[in-house]
Parts: structure tokens; sequence; C-alpha cells
């Protein structure tokens, strides 16, 4: 029973039951985005409810998760129920292709499905969560466009290849990358992971990079450790 939950700091997440488990790609994203001014968020594809949780430890908005999955809705739903900040998250059944909402979101984070190989996971739920069979590139550029608020911002997380198209369908609909952090294993590894920020107005984007590890599995980057150090508890 110990192994169905996965504890941070302020909060804990049931992952027995969902689709996809607490992993890295979340917490880094969590960890990463700026939210204390954002009084209206959305995250698409919540999966545990995960980043719905991190981006509540850290702002006073209100949040909306949205996932497909109704297996993941139910345990992202008994995760924030359980939270202290469950008067401020709402979790949704909804494809995002679907999802209405009355006012468009000032923050928009997502860490979406990206296999986009032949080969799936054998489960349904796995595979939907996984691969990009129900929420393509462009179908999440669209509807990012169509949720976020004229001075909005959006952080998604992509394997770096597939970044790079997100980028390029996100700029034909006016959503121009201003910042990234490239996400490497070890010092000596390209980036594997690229965490994007997307605004309305073009800038120069700002990068950084970011290596989990030292090189010895375990041992920490310094950087890594005071990113998310307000959510593990080993930090």
């Amino acid at each position: 029973m110990r192994d169905d939950f996965f504890s941070f700091k302020q909060f804990r997440v049931l992952h027995r039951k969902s689709i996809m488990k607490v992993g890295t790609d979340g917490v880094l994203l969590g960890s990463y985005v700026d939210c204390k001014n954002a009084k209206r968020i959305l995250d698409i594809g919540t999966g545990t409810g995960l980043l719905c949780l991190m981006l509540a430890q850290k702002s006073n908005a209100i949040i909306h998760g949205i996932d497909i999955n109704d297996e993941a809705v139910e345990v992202a739903k008994f995760n924030v129920e359980q939270s202290k900040w469950r008067d401020r998250i709402e979790v949704f059944h909804s494809s995002v292709q679907d999802f209405s909402a009355e006012e468009k979101y000032d923050l928009i984070v997502s860490n979406p499905p990206f296999y986009t190989t032949d080969v799936v996971a054998p489960e349904k739920g796995r595979a939907l969560a996984r691969h990009d069979l129900s929420l393509n590139i462009s179908e999440l550029s669209g509807a990012i466009d169509r949720l976020l608020s004229h001075d909005g911002r959006c952080f998604v997380i992509y394997p770096t290849e597939q970044c790079q198209h997100f980028e390029e369908a996100s700029a034909k609909l006016g959503l121009y990358a201003v910042s990234r952090l490239y996400v490497s294993s070890h010092p000596d590894t390209l980036p594997i992971r690229t965490i994007v920020e997307l605004r309305r107005e073009k800038f120069e984007p700002q990068c950084d990079t970011l290596f989990i590890e030292n090189g010895v599995r375990h041992d920490f980057s310094e950087k890594y450790r005071l990113l998310t150090k307000d959510y593990y508890l080993k930090f």
C-alpha cells in the first residue's frame, strides 16, 4: 500500500490506479513554472492532478485540471480532495478539444502525451496517456490558443525534438517561445526534455540548461535540488 502514494512535503499523490504515475517530467514542470501572480490556471491532461497540486502550493489561483481518461479523473479528484487546496482546484472529465470555460486562463500548463510511434502501450488508458492518440501537437497548440488570455502564459514539457515541432505549430497561431529550459540526464548528455514558455508577444527566447544528476545515479545536481526542494522530501 505504501507504493500507492507518492509523498511530497505538503501533499501526497495516489497513483496506484492512475494511468501514468508521478514522474520526473511532471515534477520538473511544476517546479519550474512561475505562477505566483496567476489568477486562473488550466492543467491540460492532469493525470493524477500532480501539477494542480504543485501550482496550488505556490499560488492563490483558481486551478482547473482536465483529462480525457475517466480513471485518471477519479484519482485526480481523490488527490485534490485530500489536499488543503481542495476549495481552489476542480477537475473535469473532458478532452481539451471539447472543453470550454466562461473565462480564459492567464496560465496554462501541460505535460502532454508525446510518443508518436506505431507501437503503443498495450492498455488503452496507458496508451492514451503516453501516446498522442488523443492529443497531438497541432490540437494542443490550437486548444492553448483558444483558452489562453491575451496576456497569458503557457508552459509545456516535451521531448526536445518534439518541442521544436510544438513551437513551430504554436508560432503559426501567434504563440511564441519566450523561454526554454533544456533538461539533460547528466552534464555530458544531450537534452532529453525541453520546457518551453509561450506568450502572444515575440521576445528573444531566454534559454537555460539543467542536468538532473552529476553523472552518478542519485547524485543529484545542486541546480536540480534547488529547483525541486519545495516539493521532494529528500531535498
